[in-house]
């Protein structure tokens, strides 16, 4: 072996440790690089599912939107088809009077989007597909106030259907908090009972009759005024109102009368 062979393995020898660190920083560098464009386009198809999660969640809230419309829709119509001497104003609730009670939340009044220019005028029934919601104590331009069965101002001339016994359902300040109203001036002897039906007697002027209002949940006697007295929980559940109805005329009659007189 000569010098220059020598020589240029001595070298080889020397440099190789530069160059194998040269290709692992180079190996190094390059798997960096790979490293990070995997991570951006792991970022890429996080964000697009992001997107398509958004755009999918959104598509179904506005089918829960058109659905729960349509939902209601039908009832309005199957209300007017259903009372077809009802004069019927759909109104949306725009604000309302609420206060939490040991029940949960409790609305004493409500605020609707339509006034005199829609012919809404005080003393008017508010109803749902449910049953009764209140009446309309102030009227403007185009908006009107209405007070629920909850408000204790609220009285409603009213009827058991099971047994025809009447009574004046009115809002109570012991039973407000709990989203409940009361069914007083009950004969001592009335035939009341839990899960009986309650619904408008037409009697006075404001309601006709038959609106269902809620359902009997108890039932005591008043010792000092010699009548039975009952909790009534309403069917609508007045925090939950987004969409009403006003009466703005109808027919005026009384269980067992026919139709006659006027709003």
């Amino acid at each position: 072996m000569g010098w220059g062979s020598l020589l240029q393995d001595v070298g080889s020898s020397i440099l190789y440790p530069f160059q194998w660190v040269a290709a692992q920083v180079e190996n190094g560098v390059t798997g960096f690089i790979s490293y990070f464009q995997d991570i951006q386009e792991l970022q890429n198809e996080v964000e697009a599912l992001r997107e398509e999660n958004e755009s999918l969640k959104s598509e179904l809230v506005n089918a829960e939107i058109t659905a729960d419309e349509n939902h209601w829709l039908y009832r309005y119509l199957a209300m007017k088809e259903e009372h077809s001497d009802y004069q019927l104003c759909a109104a949306t609730v725009i604000a309302s009077s609420s206060s939490v009670g040991m029940g949960g939340e409790y609305v004493t009044e409500i605020t609707l989007n339509r006034g005199t220019a829609s012919g809404v005028e005080a003393g008017m029934p508010v109803v749902t597909p449910l049953g009764l919601v209140g009446v309309v104590v102030e009227s403007h331009i185009n908006h009107c106030r209405v007070s629920t069965v909850l408000d204790t101002s609220v009285s409603v001339g009213s009827v058991v259907t099971r047994s025809s016994e009447k009574g004046l359902c009115e809002g109570d300040y012991t039973l407000v908090h709990n989203g409940q109203t009361s069914l007083r001036y009950l004969p001592e002897e009335a035939d009341v009972q839990p899960e009986d039906i309650v619904v408008t007697s037409g009697l006075g002027s404001v309601y006709p009759y038959g609106i269902p209002i809620g359902r009997v949940v108890s039932v005591s006697s008043n010792a000092y005024s010699r009548t039975i007295e009952a909790v009534i929980q309403p069917f609508n559940d007045f925090s939950e109102l987004t969409r009403v109805v006003i009466l703005t005329s109808y027919v005026h009659s009384t269980e067992g009368e026919g139709s006659g007189g006027g709003s």
